[in-house]
């Protein structure tokens, strides 16, 4: 959104010599076309300060007025006067000059400047002057010189052309570009290549009008391929189309076609496998992918085979898999954790492919009532009672129905009032359950407490899952609610709080601390995420004074200030600064420009441009940095504005600016009512009397 920052004039001489063809005889054009291009400026250094004498200028040709690398670039040593004014020739460091190619696409071009290695000085549009420099062409027919179409096969000269070609058509040709070259001879939908400068043979390219080979002349595709290849890069397979909510898109096919020879039909058949990436999940919060392999034979369409690859590398097998071997020894199938109690016993693999665990030492046959086994410090198993009315065995879950201390399997390390695993491979299965159903006020499930005030890391209640699906610890209150549907299975859980229909999903309360605390090591997660599936807000902050709130559509609104903290003094103090408050939803912009003979024009910058709304009026304020009659803004377009000096004054100075434009979408929005919105403290106090009913 700058304009130019220093006032230039742009003088250009060019000479544009023609060849001219008349009479008997052909007359070459000259060669001696100055390709030099005046320039004035005015030499200041990066602390806006007049330079005089004699100084090295860098002159930079763009193809941008921003960013972007030189198209030709050269350094000067020039003089300038007392006021810094200065005036050279751009090209006259070299022979040649500027070069053609720079000005003959027709395409703008910007002029940067630097003083003795500073700062570039805004560039400069180049006036439509410069481009004559095309005309340079007029020496040449395309670029090349006349004698380029001279044919070697036959020289001679006709009036002022060769015989071969009319001087109207060749006038027509060398305007368009297009200079037709004659070789000795090529193969038809063969791509020519250049061997020498000069010399055109065929290249490895075929094209056919509809299909490309390389290496070959019959390609039965697109593109068809005889040889090796190598990618220096990833070789990207992209979906068919993109996602709809109705139905997800996989990707673009990988086949492995192999060739088998059928006896019966004495022909050869296509065996073809197919790796495909599929969609999972499509249209939910956590949409997926997988990768699977398909097959097919002959012409019929690949189909899913069942085996497939998970996101997180999981396998699929097909219906059917069974493991290697039957019943002979094989060693590659073990557990992962084998130990003296449970460890597979003989061959794994069954003559049915399932794997044959045994225990290593079988438990005792004697008949003991209500008896449980227990595996001694020998390694010998026995039948031991245990009384019901300390252990009740046979109701699922475990039910504990006096207070006591018991060991269920194999305890920690750590002192463990109730240490419960669970094994179960298929359905639901607990480690420890807890169930009441008194109805005497306090009555709990499961409840934990550590009272050693002097132990080290203790829990009450202590939950782990090793599943990345699971949940280590889970508690709910009445049935299931609906917003946690989404989330169940999807992710692993720490700890799950479901409040039911009514009530508390998760509850932290402390006298002298945090209420709670929620830490994260990512770089790509948010410590704390919070989602509302209904109308209400998503987060709601108060105490004694005011409150804070963020509604489901982002809106933020404080009944307090927002204010950013800022360190001054070195960082010995933080202050606060308060925001501009509007009825409006204004967005701003400021910058600077130059008056050049009392005008600038000021165009506005992309970025800004996408956030705010120009169609619609918007104010500009400009100040002067320096003497003048007063600045005014006119010719105000949704992309630009000029500034100009009052009473057609033709002063050359800087001038900041500052820009107000309604937010894109937020137009018409003048004072949001917040009238209707409910006082959350009233909410909170609510929902605890309907929780604690």
């Amino acid at each position: 959104m700058n304009s130019p920052k220093y006032p230039v004039c742009l003088l250009l001489l060019v000479v544009i010599l023609s060849h001219l063809l008349a009479g008997q005889q052909q007359t070459l054009p000259s060669p001696g076309v100055p390709r030099l291009v005046n320039f004035s400026g005015k030499a200041i250094d990066d602390n806006r300060k007049v330079v005089s004498g004699i100084s090295g200028v860098t002159f930079a040709i763009y193809k941008d007025q921003f960013d972007g690398a030189p198209l030709w670039m050269e350094t000067q040593n020039v003089t300038a006067d007392s006021k810094g004014s200065y005036t050279v020739q751009l090209g006259a460091s070299t022979p040649d000059g500027l070069p053609l190619e720079l000005f003959s696409s027709g395409e703008a071009r910007w002029l940067g400047v630097r003083i003795n290695g500073g700062q570039e000085q805004p560039r400069v549009l180049l006036l439509s002057v410069p481009y004559a420099l095309k005309a340079a062409d007029a020496q040449t027919l395309g670029g090349l010189p006349v004698s380029a179409f001279v044919l070697a096969a036959t020289p001679r000269i006709s009036g002022s052309i060769t015989e071969s070609q009319p001087a109207a058509t060749l006038a027509t040709t060398a305007a368009a570009g297009t200079i037709p070259v004659t070789t000795a001879g090529g193969t038809v939908n063969k791509l020519a290549r250049f061997d020498a400068k000069a010399d055109v043979t065929n290249s490895l390219l075929f094209d056919n009008g509809t299909n490309v080979g390389i290496g070959n002349t019959a390609p039965a595709a697109k593109l068809d391929v005889s040889g090796t290849g190598i990618f220096r890069g990833a070789l990207t397979l992209p979906a068919t189309a993109t996602a709809i909510a109705t139905a997800g898109k996989n990707s673009q096919p990988f086949n492995f076609t192999a060739s088998a020879f059928n006896s019966g039909t004495a022909t050869a058949v296509n065996q073809t496998f197919r790796w495909q990436a599929e969609a999972v999940g499509n249209n939910t919060a956590s949409p997926l992918g997988k990768l699977n392999l398909l097959f097919a034979s002959g012409t019929a369409s690949p189909k899913e085979t069942g085996l497939s690859i998970s996101n997180t590398g999981i396998i699929t097998f097909a219906t059917g898999q069974k493991f290697p071997g039957s019943g002979g020894t094989v060693t590659s199938v073990g557990l992962s954790a084998p130990t003296s109690d449970f460890k597979v016993s003989g061959s794994p693999v069954t003559s049915s492919g399932t794997l044959a665990l045994n225990w290593s030492i079988p438990p005792s046959t004697n008949a003991v009532a209500n008896a449980i086994v227990k595996r001694d410090a020998s390694g010998s198993f026995g039948a031991h009672g245990v009384s019901s009315q300390t252990l009740q065995v046979g109701v699922s879950p475990l039910l504990v129905l006096a207070p006591s201390t018991v060991q269920v399997g194999s305890g920690p390390s750590v002192s463990t009032a109730i240490y419960g695993t669970a094994e179960g491979a298929q359905g639901l299965t607990y480690g420890v359950a807890g169930n009441t159903q008194s109805g005497s006020a306090g009555s709990s499930g499961v409840v934990g407490l550590a009272l050693n005030s002097g132990g080290a890391g203790e829990n009450g209640v202590f939950g782990q899952t090793l599943s990345p699906l699971g949940v280590g610890v889970y508690g709910q209150k009445g049935g299931r609610s609906n917003v946690g549907a989404p989330f169940a299975g999807a992710v692993g859980i720490g700890v799950w709080g479901d409040g039911g229909g009514n009530a508390y999903g998760v509850l932290g309360t402390v006298d002298n601390g945090y209420g709670g605390v929620f830490e994260t090591n990512t770089a790509s997660s948010p410590a704390l995420y919070a989602q509302n599936f209904g109308s209400g807000f998503v987060f709601e902050a108060f105490g004694n004074g005011g409150d804070c709130e963020i509604d489901g559509n982002g809106n933020l609104a404080c009944t307090g200030t927002i204010t950013p903290v800022v360190a001054i003094d070195n960082g010995a103090r933080k202050v606060g600064l308060s925001a501009i408050e509007s009825p409006n939803n204004w967005f701003e912009d400021a910058g600077s420009a130059e008056l050049v003979n009392g005008s600038a024009v000021v165009v506005f910058r992309p970025d800004f441009l996408q956030t705010v709304n120009t169609e619609m009026n918007y104010m500009v304020f400009p100040v002067p940095n320096g003497d003048c009659r007063g600045l005014y803004v006119t010719n105000k377009t949704p992309r630009s504005f000029e500034v100009r000096e009052l009473g057609g004054g033709t002063a050359s100075l800087r001038f900041d600016y500052r820009i107000m434009a309604l937010r894109k979408n937020y137009e018409n929005v003048r004072f949001a009512d917040h009238t209707a919105d409910a006082d959350p403290r009233q909410q909170m106090e609510q929902f605890k009397r309907r929780v604690h009913r």
